[in-house]
């Protein structure tokens, strides 16, 4: 049930962040936007999320890194990214990673499809 399900999100961009944020809340989500990378690994610390939603340009390096820094830090919270333009080495990344998919633009549906789909998924161990 998406009622109790808390999604972190991280966006460099506000304009992207509240837009991420006011659709994932008109679906039922709790959010907790955050601006950087560092900013969400500390959240990550604090709190448990069952995704995370980030796209590749945070100030500090960009979402991949984020996804990277996260699991060695042992965060197993499914990871969403939002990306410009999905590369065949980008997707290779992001799996290697542990993101579950990579999004370019995507529409409320397909957002909303994706965080249903990660939150099936079983955390694999770090």
């Amino acid at each position: 049930m998406t009622a109790c399900m808390r999604v972190l999100v991280a966006t460099a961009s506000t304009n992207l962040q509240q837009l991420i944020c006011r659709l994932l809340a008109r679906s039922g989500y709790t959010t907790e936007p955050v601006a950087s990378a560092e900013a969400a690994i500390e959240a990550a610390r604090r709190s448990d999320y069952q995704a995370i939603v980030t796209d590749m340009h945070l100030p500090d390096c960009c979402g991949a890194t984020l996804v990277g820094r996260l699991r060695r830090e042992g965060v197993s919270t499914p990871a969403i990214l939002l990306v410009e333009e999905e590369t065949p080495r980008l997707r290779e990344v992001a799996t290697r990673l542990g993101s579950i998919r990579c999004l370019t633009s995507p529409s409320p549906e397909q957002l909303k499809e994706a965080l249903s789909s990660a939150t099936a998924s079983p955390k694999e161990p770090a």
